[in-house]
């Protein structure tokens, strides 16, 4: 069993802290949308940063298992948010990401990867919303 930390604090009316894995405190609060500070992180990118990084690692682990050599990867997550009968909820997710490797004979082996990585990604098979991944292979 793994378990994983994170810590929340305020006090009176100073912003609210978050600290993680040895990162040190940062501010965190609402979104702008709803009031809150555009410098300080908030727990909807959070959410959605979790996912698209989580993906992109499982990614690289499985890159490297088939030995694609991949030379850079970017991708961008969107998360969207709607009104549900439970209230606000994040009702899809989408990753897409472009990916450029040292063999483009290589390319038609990432759709396996890609697959692979939207299924074993701990943090988007945790979420109750479905999760998109796609991935283009471009030239650098």
């Amino acid at each position: 069993m793994e378990v994983f930390t994170n810590t929340v604090s305020k006090k009176g009316g100073k912003a609210a802290k978050t600290a993680m894995s040895g990162i040190s405190e940062t501010e965190v609060g609402s979104p702008p949308e709803y009031g809150g500070n555009p410098q300080a992180v908030n727990p909807e990118e959070m959410f959605i940063a979790s996912i698209n990084s989580c993906i992109m690692l499982v990614f690289y682990h499985f890159a490297k298992k088939f030995k694609v050599d991949v030379i850079s990867y970017l991708s961008e997550a969107r998360g969207k948010v709607e009104k549900t009968k439970n209230g606000l909820r994040f009702t899809s997710i989408e990753v897409k990401a472009k990916v450029s490797l040292s063999d483009g004979n290589q390319a038609k082996g990432i759709e396996e990867i890609a697959k692979l990585a939207e299924k074993y990604c701990l943090v988007s098979g945790s979420v109750a919303c479905p999760v998109e991944y796609k991935v283009e292979v471009i030239d650098e």
